[in-house]
């Protein structure tokens, strides 16, 4: 009997042991190291306008997640952006991917963001797969809920008539008075005297001008310090400075041919043309072929550009004229006693 109840222990004993007996362990809940959550930002929206649908996937960190084509929105709604960010290492070294979609609708009513299935592989070959739920978007009109009918027009506005005639006679008058203002000051500011206590500048004789000019040059003796061309070239210059004020011709961009050309046109005499020739032509070959004249052509130069302006200024008229003597020569000059003494001064002597 003893024997019997020691067998019987030793074979419950062996039946209820796991490791002894092989028995296979009782399966394990479902892992979810892989899953996916989605939200959006508001789920009601006018038409057109834009919301945030935000997936947020966590997958193992061994696992290669089969990814949908980048940028494709969910079916029946607009996508306006699309971005990926991740993977982002998370707790207990799984990875965590944020996908963004910014979307919206034009169509009013009750809609539904599909779910949004994915699949990844683990690195021993095992399959996963996850799915996140619909979630509901409301699509609303602009229009005011409370509008229950399209609103009346409003009345029209009525246009005004056509301008009555006296405001258009007005206006022209004001034109006119206006234009007739500007003129008047355009007038008085040409027309403007020299300040008090200006003398004004008097124009002087091109001739006048020019012999001073050569003066000028005279003095510098270029000359004397072997400064041949550049003596001739402002002589050059000071001569058709003159004879561009004096005859009205652009002497300063003509060639020495093309001056001679139009002062033959204004007809000055064969002299002074022949005058104006022989110094020009000499001034060219310094200036241009690096001529150096003799000695005694040098310092004729200078006296044959006076003797040029001289020909050619105008006669000067003299600003006093001698008085008439009606009574005769014998008969005394105002300022003189019948002795022929002179008296104080009366009479203004001619320039």
């Amino acid at each position: 009997m003893r024997c019997f109840c020691l067998l019987a222990t030793i074979l419950v004993a062996v039946t209820t042991n796991p490791a002894v007996a092989g028995a296979v362990p009782a399966p394990q809940e479902e892992d979810d190291a892989f899953s996916i959550a989605v939200s959006v930002d508001r789920d009601r929206i006018t038409v057109g306008d834009p919301f945030l649908y935000r997936i947020t996937v966590k997958s193992p960190g061994n696992a290669a997640v089969e990814w949908p084509e980048s940028g494709r929105p969910p079916e029946g709604f607009e996508l306006v952006s699309y971005e990926h960010e991740g993977p982002l290492t998370g707790p207990g070294g799984a990875n965590v991917d944020s996908l963004r979609y910014v979307l919206t609708l034009y169509r009013t009513g009750e809609h539904s963001i599909p779910p949004f299935a994915l699949k990844c592989v683990l690195s021993d070959g095992t399959e996963l797969s996850a799915v996140s739920e619909a979630i509901p978007v409301t699509v609303v009109s602009v229009i005011d809920d409370e509008a229950a009918d399209i609103r009346d027009l409003k009345d029209p506005v009525e246009i005004p008539g056509e301008v009555p005639w006296y405001w258009w006679v007005i206006g022209g008058l004001v034109l006119l008075a206006a234009a007739v203002l500007v003129v008047l000051y355009i007038r008085r500011r040409r027309n403007r005297g020299a300040p008090e206590g200006v003398v004004p500048e008097v124009e002087r004789p091109p001739g006048e001008v020019a012999l001073e000019e050569l003066d000028r040059l005279a003095l510098k003796e270029w000359l004397v310090q072997g400064r041949v061309n550049a003596h001739y070239s402002a002589l050059s210059e000071i001569l058709r400075r003159y004879l561009s004020a004096r005859y009205g011709i652009a002497a300063m961009e003509y060639t020495t041919s093309e001056l001679m050309a139009a002062l033959r046109v204004l007809d000055i005499g064969s002299e002074e043309t022949r005058a104006v020739r022989l110094l020009f032509e000499e001034c060219d070959m310094v200036k241009f072929a690096k001529y150096t004249p003799e000695s005694h052509r040098q310092s004729l130069s200078l006296r044959e550009g006076r003797e040029i302006v001289e020909l050619t200024r105008p006669p000067e008229m003299s600003e006093v004229t001698e008085p008439d003597n009606p009574a005769g020569d014998d008969a005394p000059v105002a300022g003189e006693d019948s002795d022929g003494g002179a008296g104080p001064l009366q009479a203004t002597a001619k320039d």
